[in-house]
């Protein structure tokens, strides 16, 4: 039997609490685990690893936008709900990935002459690994 592919075709983000919906914006989005930078030799024997929340999203000066999201919020500590498969409730198959994410830098605004749309990028640390989530919290 085969696995289910994960689509990109719907996802849900949440930032901050209460969880503001912020998927609606992003054109790329993951969640990773990188090295982390100038680790110790018991970090890396531990297994140390970093995790990221990177991706790339629409810029819109809109109020309820993801670019004034992270405009309002940078260098903030926030929770996030990670819902890759862009279900409302999580499950066996369709978990969600909760955390904490330290919003980086301001988003970049502008871009090129004559651009359809212009985009920014992040890349931002959480705080510890992902909470892999499969049943609904009351």
């Amino acid at each position: 039997m085969t696995s289910t592919r994960i689509k990109g075709k719907r996802l849900a983000l949440t930032l901050g609490t209460p969880g503001t919906e912020v998927w609606q914006d992003v054109r790329g989005l993951t969640l990773q685990s990188d090295e982390p930078d100038d680790p110790t030799f018991g970090e890396v024997a531990d297994g140390a690893a970093k995790w990221l929340l990177a991706g790339n999203a629409i810029q819109s000066t809109d109020a309820a936008s993801f670019w004034s999201y992270v405009w309002e919020n940078s260098g903030q500590r926030v929770p996030y709900t990670y819902a890759v498969h862009g279900n409302a409730i999580p499950s066996e198959t369709q978990p969600h990935f909760v955390g904490h994410v330290y919003i980086g830098r301001k988003p970049s605004l502008g871009g090129e002459v004559g651009s359809a749309g212009y985009e920014f990028e992040f890349e931002w640390e959480c705080d510890g690994e992902p909470t892999k989530v499969t049943v609904a919290t009351p």
